[in-house]
């Protein structure tokens, strides 16, 4: 039987930890030099060997070639990470070869083979990097349980040794590539709970080496003439001195170096600590900025805080333990080792059960930016618009005082609950039709894993098979401004037009390792419809620009629609009655539209008259309409009405559509259908309506376009010329909306699985 381990993959170093279980507490296993941690580091060698952590370090540490550190800040990113001896690599196989030596560490060490692992990561990492770092450990032949947030791991070992009950902790991790700040709570029954987190995965103890490489570079140029920029050369032996001067400058005011220079020989100068804390205060301060907006999203001040938890080997910089005490009026705790803490958490998590899916409903209204393929008929549906309600302000409260510090004599006592760092929106239009926005879907800090489903309306076309693309964001800024997760296209939607529009369900959701999941749904079906992610095009600036009438969805096209009634004898009482009331009530769906619509009149029995021109007068139209006799132009149905049609819409422009009204069966319909072929080829829509005898075949041969023949009765009229005026886009007006809306309450979906 192998053993659990927990897997710090850490920017600069690694470490792996498990449970022992005699003791019930978390332990690091070394790798086979007895090392208890593992640098990040590795080198590549002529011959095609590969060397990975102390022994990789120290070659890069002398300038020597093949070597790659600090891949981690470039997970989830697309290309290349570097390249060495004809060979590249991205920073998903960096990776998986260095899990890969741990794994193969561990288990010499050990002894005993490795079953399952906990990977953890920064809590600020986006879906990609969580995604992709899920795909390296499987590359390097492990088996995942799930990956967890750092300062969570931190957290849980600090909590098995220094338990208090409603304790409120801010974990300050500062590693050497990323920041988190995460504030947890130590809650009644052993739970520890995850308040809220944020961070910055680009920020950490590399760009406070930058700025001692500035330092020194300047002092360079200064004394000698030499720039980096003239002599490239010097950024990289600057670079190497850089650590360690930051490592003695935790327990030195001043640093004296000498760094050797290729054209000039040895350089000797010194780096004080004031210079150093001055040149990286902005650093200090972006950290303390994001500490301050971590307390803000829960109102809660520095006071609120019980104490701040140093992690991170960066933290070891005595500035941060001093900027955080003029904060917090706390001296930070350092009861955890900086660089060991996480992965002793993270062997504590890969005994915990997996948590349950929690449900959240829509966080905001908006109109979600879908497109669809294969249907200029397509258009979304505007939803009712709510007014935000906002919960009153308040601060946070803890349950009761903070208890007296105990500790568990078994680390799987404590359990956890832990929250996601982003918002998940949509690319979305608002509600006027003139702006992109993001439309928030799943807040951020709600408990993980966690779904919500939303329902949507679209307009379908009965030609070619449907597809709705959707562009999902992780933040709460402007679209552009935040992380774009994938393009994700549905397909597979079929038509029924006895439904219409067509509901798809969209469910967002998080698994437990903060990936994004989307599932989508017909109607009330209990099979996903087929969904494909794209890659996101390289410009998407139009989404920052206004929206433009010709891509917005929410922007009506004009209309041309010609409406022929049989007047036939036939026609004469009720019948005539019920076709006009139909024709008149199309006319009125269009009362507000938002764009450009005419309508005309033909009445058509044994020859064909043109009641009314297209007009945009819809109240004149509709006194046309109740001007409509029965035998108006004849008793028989000897005519057609198509040659009419063709010269009243063949040079419109936008949306031209014919509707033809039929009682019975005409005299002459093989001329009719080919007539009306004359149209199909103008592309003009046209749709057959017929009650009483009327040939199902002829509807359907005259028939063309988007719209499908219908065969009615005579008291279906009103809600069969409604349904076309729907199907061309009449309900897109100001003040009107479609039905849609957060439906989480209905939606019985399993989890997504895990990835």
């Amino acid at each position: 039987m192998g053993i659990k381990v927990g897997i710090d993959l850490g920017t600069t170093f690694c470490a792996v930890a498990v449970l022992n279980e005699k003791t019930g507490q978390p332990v690091i296993i070394p790798n086979s030099q007895g090392e208890r941690i593992t640098p990040s580091v590795i080198q590549f060698t002529e011959d095609g060997e590969i060397i990975v952590g102390t022994e990789a370090k120290e070659a890069f540490e002398m300038g020597e070639s093949g070597c790659t550190s600090a891949f981690k800040r470039n997970m989830g990113k697309e290309g290349d990470y570097c390249s060495f001896y004809g060979k590249s690599y991205t920073p998903v196989e960096l990776s998986a070869i260095l899990l890969r030596y741990l794994k193969e560490e561990t288990e010499k060490t050990a002894k005993e083979t490795i079953d399952e692992a906990v990977v953890t990561v920064p809590a600020y990492f986006y879906s990609k990097e969580r995604s992709a770092t899920m795909q390296a450990a499987r590359m390097a032949g492990l088996n995942i349980r799930q990956i967890i947030n750092e300062p969570t791991a931190a957290a849980m070992n600090y909590g098995v040794n220094h338990w208090r009950e409603n304790a409120v902790i801010m974990v300050y991790d500062l590693g050497g590539g990323t920041f988190d700040v995460t504030l947890v709570q130590m809650k009644k029954g052993d739970q520890m709970v995850t308040l809220s987190t944020t961070g910055d995965h680009t920020l950490g103890g590399k760009d406070w080496d930058s700025r001692l490489c500035g330092i020194l570079k300047q002092k360079i140029e200064e004394e000698t003439g030499m720039s980096s920029a003239e002599y490239p050369e010097i950024d990289k032996v600057v670079m190497r001195s850089a650590e360690n001067i930051k490592k003695q400058l935790t327990s030195r005011k001043e640093v004296g170096v000498t760094i050797p220079i290729p054209g000039y020989g040895r350089f000797t100068t010194s780096v004080t600590l004031e210079e150093f804390e001055e040149s990286t205060k902005d650093l200090l301060e972006k950290t303390g900025s994001l500490c301050a907006s971590v307390l803000s999203g829960m109102n809660m001040g520095w006071d609120d805080v019980t104490d701040v938890l140093l992690v991170g080997g960066s933290t070891r910089m005595k500035q941060v333990a001093r900027y955080l005490k003029e904060k917090s009026g706390h001296t930070p705790l350092s009861q955890v080792h900086p660089d060991e803490a996480v992965a002793l958490g993270a062997a504590i998590q890969v005994h915990q059960p997996l948590p349950e899916y929690t449900v959240v409903t829509v966080a905001s209204k908006a109109e979600p930016a879908a497109e669809q393929k294969n249907s200029p008929l397509f258009n979304f549906r505007k939803r009712a618009q709510s007014p935000v309600q906002k919960s009153p302000e308040r601060r946070y409260k803890v349950d009761g005082p903070v208890g007296k510090e105990t500790s568990f004599d078994n680390a799987l006592k404590m359990t956890h609950i832990d929250v996601v760092a982003h918002a998940m929106g949509v690319i979305a239009v608002n509600m006027e039709g003139t702006r992109y926005i993001n439309k928030t879907i799943i807040p951020a800090n709600q408990r993980i894993p966690v779904k919500c489903a939303e329902a949507f309306q679209y307009y379908t076309s009965a030609r070619g098979e449907n597809e709705v693309e959707i562009y999902v964001l992780q933040g709460e800024r402007e679209p552009l401004d935040c992380q774009i997760v994938g393009k994700y296209v549905v397909s597979g939607i079929r038509h029924d037009r006895s439904k219409n529009p067509t509901l798809i369900r969209i469910q967002y959701s998080y698994d437990l390792n903060g990936v994004v999941h989307v599932q989508a749904r017909q109607e009330n079906d209990t099979r996903d419809l087929p969904i494909r992610e794209e890659p996101v095009p390289a410009d998407m600036s139009k989404y920052g620009r206004p929206v433009e009438q010709e891509e917005g969805e929410l922007i009506a096209e004009p209309i041309s629609a010609v409406m022929a009634v049989d007047v036939s004898g036939s026609m004469s009482g009720q019948p005539i009655k019920d076709a006009l009331n139909a024709m008149c009530n199309f006319v009125d769906q269009f009362q507000n539209y938002e764009g450009d619509v005419k309508i005309g009149v033909i009445a058509v029995s044994d020859r064909s008259q043109i009641v009314q021109r297209l007009t945009g007068d819809l109240r004149r139209c509709k006194d046309s309409i109740r001007s409509i006799k029965s035998c108006m132009t004849g008793v028989c149905n000897a005519g057609d009405p198509f040659a009419d049609v063709l010269s009243m819409l063949k040079n419109e422009d936008g949306k031209r559509v014919a509707i033809v009204l039929a009682d019975g069966v005409w005299d002459h319909q093989a001329a009719a259908v080919r007539a009306a072929k004359e149209c199909h080829r103008e592309d003009i829509s046209v749709v057959g309506i017929g009650f009483g005898s009327a040939d199902k075949k002829f509807l359907k041969d005259i028939s063309y376009g988007d719209m499908e023949s219908m065969l009615v009765s005579q008291s279906e009229l009103v809600h069969s010329f409604g349904k076309i005026a729907q199907e061309i886009g009449a309900d897109k007006r100001k003040g009107k909306h479609g039905r849609g809306g957060a439906d989480s309450d209905t939606m019985t979906w399993e989890a997504p699985d895990e990835q």
